[in-house]
């Protein structure tokens, strides 16, 4: 039976009654009339514009052309090559709706975004319930949304360099941590303005408190950041950010603090998962919430063994019946799905078809969200949908494409699907910053180098692998090392790689060919078997 395949974002004028053209419109005249949507006039005439070409039912005739000449008054010569004014102006825009939802419309009814990539504007009912940011000027502190995801407070950073001009850039850094945390959709939090700095973060509820201060340092400015654990009074985290002596300088810094400090305690591997994975990790998967049900499945992607495969597989197809409109669990149980059908590890019925099909529920159900994209690119990839994985995957990207939290994944997948040049870029980006990045990349990096046959350094890369249970591992260094003519240390990675997978011999070139997709490289990882010997049939 065909699947749908379409990628576009769609709004849900159609089918839900909450965002009506009227409802839609109510939403837009709130946003524009609000202080706090700090934007240009040009940009409120940007921001009707193409809510109402889309509420006509024209989102296919937004286009930077069409923005340039009938809002930005560009003559009919407009070149978007010379002159990137839209999407300059676009992106201000976005970062103003990022702001408005985090301050003041964290309430409100409908949720406007522009998504990366496209001018067309999504709408979405927004429930308090499943928020993200709630400001607490107005929540006084009392208890918060119900919620079994993990929630964090951000208190805005304490000026303690004794100039009085700078109090703005605390409450900017903490307002950045906020946005890009937010992103992250696992994360529930709440930012605390300024006047209630005196309030107890426990107070909202969370249970993690992220604090920080900015101070003077030799020879510049110094921002330090701490995470707490608000049920023991614990610190749990802490990093130092450092910049030049002028004062300007901490503005732009705000936004590399607020990526790498999310990618930090926020990613897959992050502060935050490691700490309620050990919580949880004894507890029966129908006691597990959801956030714990997903935990399951990186303690899974971390082992590779039986027990946790058929740990997380029964703490999500339970989290699916208990929360179906997760978009999130369908996307783990995607990925899970698609690891097993991939390396074949374990006698279970994963077929490729179901594992798209939870996928592009995934994405259906949370379709701004980046970690649902990447699983549906990753399970099209491994369903020889190669254009669709990367036109996915590029999509992905564009949603978020400063985010240290995704970037290990999207560059992992860039890579596998060919992209030789941005996907292992991305990778090391994360790799220097963020020690908790997806172990799974060294594969990618690996990859890469056996590519350019610098066997040597893909050797290098395979030192770094962290999956010993997975035989991608051993496979990979006794490829390596049999075409650097180090025989006997490759028989050692070959008998590895035979103790995991007995039936090699005979699956291999399946198997290699699930994530190599590249007929030279993978006739050259054959080469290299042989020669320690393991014949690929």
């Amino acid at each position: 039976m065909p699947r749908n395949r379409s990628r576009k974002p769609s709004t849900v004028l159609a089918r839900d009654p909450g965002c009506s053209p009227g409802a839609v419109r109510e939403q837009m005249a709130r946003i524009l009339n609000s202080p706090e949507f700090k934007a240009t006039d040009a940009q409120h005439a940007f921001l009707r514009y193409v809510i109402e070409r889309t509420l006509a039912g024209q989102a296919d005739e937004i286009k930077g052309y069409t923005v340039a000449t009938e809002v930005f008054g560009r003559r009919e010569d407009f070149d978007q090559s010379t002159d990137p004014v839209v999407s300059i102006q676009a992106n201000k825009l976005r970062r103003a709706l990022e702001r408005y939802y985090l301050v003041d419309g964290q309430n409100d009814p409908i949720r406007i975004d522009i998504p990366k990539g496209t001018y067309v504007p999504t709408f979405q009912p927004q429930s308090i319930a499943a928020g993200t940011v709630l400001s607490h000027a107005d929540q006084n502190f009392e208890p918060c949304v119900q919620t079994t995801w993990p929630r964090l407070t951000v208190q805005c950073f304490a000026n303690l360099t004794g100039n009085s001009e700078l109090d703005p850039v605390g409450t900017a850094i903490a307002s950045e941590i906020a946005m890009e945390i937010t992103r992250h959709q696992e994360i529930h939090v709440f930012l605390q303005q300024p006047e209630r700095r005196k309030r107890r973060a426990s107070d909202s509820g969370a249970r993690f408190a992220l604090s920080g201060s900015v101070n003077h340092d030799v020879p510049g400015f110094k921002v330090n950041v701490f995470l707490t654990d608000l049920t023991t009074g614990m610190q749990i985290w802490a990093d130092t950010f450092r910049a030049d002596l002028n004062p300007a300088s901490l503005m732009p810094l705000s936004g590399d603090v607020a990526r790498t400090v999310a990618g930090k305690i926020c990613a897959e591997y992050g502060i935050i998962a490691r700490q309620l994975s050990i919580e949880s990790k004894h507890t029966p998967f129908h006691r597990l919430t959801t956030y714990e049900a997903v935990l399951r499945y990186y303690e899974f992607n971390a082992q590779y063994t039986q027990p946790s495969f058929i740990g997380a597989l029964e703490a999500l197809q339970h989290a699916t019946q208990k929360e179906p409109e997760c978009g999130l669990v369908w996307s783990m149980l995607a990925r899970l799905y698609a690891i097993n059908y991939g390396t074949e590890l374990f006698a279970v019925d994963t077929p490729i078809d179901e594992a798209v099909g939870f996928a592009q529920t995934g994405v259906k159900l949370e379709p701004a969200n980046q970690r649902t994209r990447t699983a549906l690119a990753f399970t099209l990839m491994l369903a020889n949908e190669i254009g669709a994985a990367r036109a996915e995957a590029d999509r992905t990207l564009a949603l978020n494409p400063e985010s240290l939290i995704f970037l290990d994944n999207i560059g992992y997948l860039l890579t596998l699907l060919g992209d030789w040049v941005q996907g292992p870029d991305l990778i090391r980006k994360v790799i220097d910053i963020n020690p908790h990045c997806n172990a799974i990349v060294y594969h990618a990096l690996w990859l890469d180098m056996f590519r350019q046959q610098d066997y040597y350094q893909a050797y290098l890369e395979s030192l770094n692998f962290r999956t010993p249970n997975l035989f991608w591992d051993h496979l990979a260094k006794a490829a390596t090392l049999g075409l650097l003519g180090r025989i006997r240390e490759g028989r050692q990675a070959a008998a590895e790689l035979l103790k995991l997978k007995p039936d090699f011999s005979r699956r291999g070139s399946v198997l290699i060919r699930h994530f190599v997709k590249f007929d030279e490289i993978v006739e050259r990882i054959v080469l290299g078997l042989a020669r320690v010997g393991v014949k690929v049939s």
